[in-house]
This record gives structure tokens, C-alpha cells and sequence, in this order.
């Protein structure tokens, strides 16, 4: 796959900006953005490879396709895979050590879909509010078809259980 088809897929994205309470993601949604975002990872500012062929170093099949929005973690595609499984990495550890996210980048689109829809939010929130998706059997449920989606129960589990704790600060107020 080349950036131009990998930039389309990801242009069909509803919202290029997803969030689901404080967490969220960015996608890269045309070839320009999707060029910049491989700056700091597979290229430096000038183009040049920064890609290693160590044990820890950056891959040179990786593309980053998105990045967290509150901790600025790459999320990359294994462009070496025909299905091409989506990953994320710690950012700043001085290793890469790759957390798969989804099987496939379509998983990976329909995941940021289910969150979109049941989060419905403009931007990070700080606390929840009466739009925040509270109900824990509503989470559950969405957690578990996010995870058979995506083919990946690892990430979300945590991802899920993010979400909770950010819940539980304000557990006062919503009785959960």
C-alpha cells in the first residue's frame, strides 16, 4: 500500500479528532498529514531515515497513521502485514516496544467509529459531564464489541479501564 491509498482509507474516518472522555486520537487525514506525521519516527525533519534495524528501534514498515491526544503516543500501521495491523508504542522511552491495537487498519477505523459515536464529544474532557457515556453496562458492552472488532483485548482492556478511573474521580456524582 502507498500513502496516497493509505491516505484515502484514512480520510473516510468520520472525524479526523476522536475522543472518548480524556483520551482521544488524531488520523492522519490526507497525504500531507500523513507525510508529517512520520516526522520524529521514520524521518527526521529533513526526510532523512531514522529507522534502525535493532532490537528496540523504530521499524522502517511502520507508518504512523495517528497519534494519542493526551500523551502523544504514535499509532502505526505494520505496512509489511497485507492486513496492515494497527499498533501503538510509548513515546520517549528511548526503545519501541509495539502494543497491537487492531488485526487490520479497517478494525482499527471501525474501533475509532464505535468511540465517536457513543462519546459524541468535540474535544478532551477533563471531567464528565451529563453527555459522558456513564453507564457501566453501556461501557461493557461497547468494550467487548470493541475488542472483537479490533481482535485485540490487551489494549482496550486498559484503554476501558482508563476511561473508568476518570469515571470513579467523580464517582459522587454519577452514584457509580
Amino acid at each position: 500500500m502507498n500513502k496516497l491509498t493509505l491516505a484515502q482509507q484514512l480520510s473516510q474516518v468520520q472525524e479526523n479528532e476522536i475522543y472518548f472522555g480524556p483520551q482521544g486520537f488524531v488520523v492522519a487525514g490526507s497525504e500531507d498529514e500523513l507525510e508529517n506525521a512520520q516526522k520524529g519516527y521514520g524521518v527526521d525533519d529533513e526526510g532523512l531515515a531514522l529507522s534502525v534495524e535493532e532490537l528496540g528501534g523504530w521499524e522502517s514498515h511502520w507508518l504512523v497513521i495517528a497519534q494519542d491526544t493526551e500523551l502523544g503516543d504514535p499509532y502505526f500501521v505494520d505496512i509489511s502485514d497485507p492486513e496492515f495491523p494497527v499498533y501503538t508504542a510509548v513515546h520517549g522511552e528511548g526503545i519501541w516496544e509495539s502494543t497491537q491495537v487492531a488485526t487490520s487498519l479497517a478494525a482499527f477505523l471501525q474501533c475509532l467509529s464505535l468511540l465517536h459515536n457513543n462519546g459524541r464529544q468535540q474535544g478532551p474532557q477533563f471531567v464528565p459531564d451529563e453527555n459522558s457515556l456513564t453507564d457501566t453496562q453501556q461501557l461493557a458492552r461497547l468494550q467487548q464489541e470493541i475488542i472483537m472488532l479490533s481482535g485485540c483485548e490487551g489494549f482496550w482492556r486498559l484503554f476501558f479501564d482508563c476511561y473508568l478511573d476518570w469515571l470513579s474521580d467523580e464517582d459522587d456524582e454519577f452514584k457509580l
